[in-house]
């Protein structure tokens, strides 16, 4: 039988929004419910005035679609609806819009995903930032930056073409060690846009999670030693906001 799943998650604000004085705009959740685990990331747009409110809500409302998704425990590989799930996304943003009394386009940002169970896996992003994967000891892009024609443009959960631009993957787990979800602003330094690779750092931060000691301590060795990297090492290859999703099984 194949290890557990453990999971990390971090987020740091930008050398650019410490600067200006700026929250920081990434965002996360983890959740594990009827043996689904789940671990969504957003970055929420920098022009969007509440961008950081909306990167909570798809976060959360991502989690609860993919686990109803995946709890009724599907015979086959599970097939997920684009535009249903941009639809729940968006009604989500609707309820925070309402509440902050502001347009939902001020919650713009992006979506990242990935839900596994015993068998199976689904993968899904909306926008900018890279979703890889370790299989087979190797290591494999999943998801694609989506920027269009300029490294600076993206599709945001709000935008109109975002069912049609969404990214769905899906699987059997058995060959899968190992899933790592970043923020545009983390590939920076963990991805290479040129060919299309991850940076073999990933291997590196999937083993660190994966080989953590099983017992329960306040604050872990494991997960210092992830927050320095993430604070002294990627947070200094970008001005940008730096989120980061670690869904790692254990040997």
């Amino acid at each position: 039988m194949r290890g557990k799943w453990r999971e990390y998650a971090y987020q740091v604000r930008g050398k650019s929004h410490v600067l200006d004085g700026k929250p920081g705009q990434d965002r996360f959740q983890y959740k594990s419910r009827n043996g689904v685990k789940v671990l969504c990331i957003a970055d929420g747009a920098g022009s969007a005035k509440f961008s950081e409110h909306g990167a909570q809500a798809v976060v959360n409302a991502g989690c609860n679609f993919a686990i109803e998704l995946l709890s009724s425990g599907p015979a086959s590989t599970p097939s997920l609806d684009a535009g249903a799930l941009q639809a729940y996304l968006v009604e989500e943003l609707s309820k925070a819009a309402a509440r902050l009394r502001c347009d939902i386009k001020d919650l713009a940002s992006t979506f990242l995903c990935v839900a596994v169970t015993e068998r199976f896996f689904v993968a899904v992003q909306i926008g900018d930032g890279v979703i890889g994967a370790e299989r087979n000891m190797e290591l494999e892009v999943v998801t694609l930056p989506d920027n269009g024609e300029f490294a600076n443009v993206t599709t945001f959960v709000t935008s109109k073409d975002a069912a049609s631009s969404m990214q769905v993957v899906s699987g059997e787990i058995e060959d899968y060690s190992g899933f790592i979800l970043m923020s545009d602003g983390t590939a920076d330094s963990l991805y290479n846009y040129e060919s299309r690779a991850l940076a073999r750092a990933c291997r590196t931060l999937l083993r660190i999670v994966s080989d953590a000691p099983t017992y329960a301590v306040a604050n872990p060795a494991y997960k210092k030693e992830l927050k320095r990297i993430m604070d002294l090492q990627v947070r200094e290859g970008t001005d940008d906001d730096c989120s980061i999703g670690i869904l790692a099984r254990t040997d």
